[in-house]
């Protein structure tokens, strides 16, 4: 199995109160206007680009943080198969009130809905959130470069790379 993401999770982003997809092998997205498709595939950008500013979603970056993230309780995932295993990289929302730029966050093994869903199937309080994954070497990722460093492959002894885009030139 080759490393890259290998599946995409939503919740309460976007249209989705929930989505979990599989993205590993092909994929095809069907369905009528308006229900999503292109959410789904936009948010790859979340992934593989570093810079905000350099997202394209067809809408100011301010509309797109508030299409994707309107509250703390909103996250964009990606579980990802690396060259050191299973790692999953995310975005939270802030609340209005901080009104500040998603977090970008990482931690180790595969992604669990319990960790983010309550049993009654409300989304957990961010800092339930950030407890139940600090057992699993949460990061959070504080800025464009360290995210640049997360996706390629290590270099040095001390690097975090995970080796999911290859720099060829």
């Amino acid at each position: 199995m080759p490393n890259g993401p290998q599946k995409l999770i939503l919740i309460r982003a976007g249209r989705y109160e929930y989505a979990e997809v599989e993205v590993s092998g092909t994929l095809q997205i069907v369905g009528p206007n308006n229900t999503g498709k292109t959410t789904l595939i936009n948010t790859l950008q979340f992934l593989y680009l570093d810079d905000q500013r350099q997202m394209d979603f067809g809408h100011s970056l301010d509309e797109t943080k508030t299409y994707y993230f309107p509250d703390q309780y909103s996250y964009v995932l990606f579980e990802c198969l690396g060259a050191r295993g299973k790692f999953v990289l995310g975005w939270r929302g802030q609340s209005r009130a901080s009104g500040g730029d998603p977090e970008r966050f990482v931690f180790e093994g595969p992604f669990d809905s319990t960790d983010f869903i309550q049993e009654d199937q409300g989304v957990r309080e961010p800092k339930d959130v950030s407890a139940r994954l600090s057992v699993k070497h949460y990061t959070s990722i504080k800025n464009n470069s360290e995210h640049r460093e997360l996706l390629l492959q290590a270099t040095r002894g001390d690097s975090k790379g995970t080796g999911i885009v290859a720099l060829r030139d």
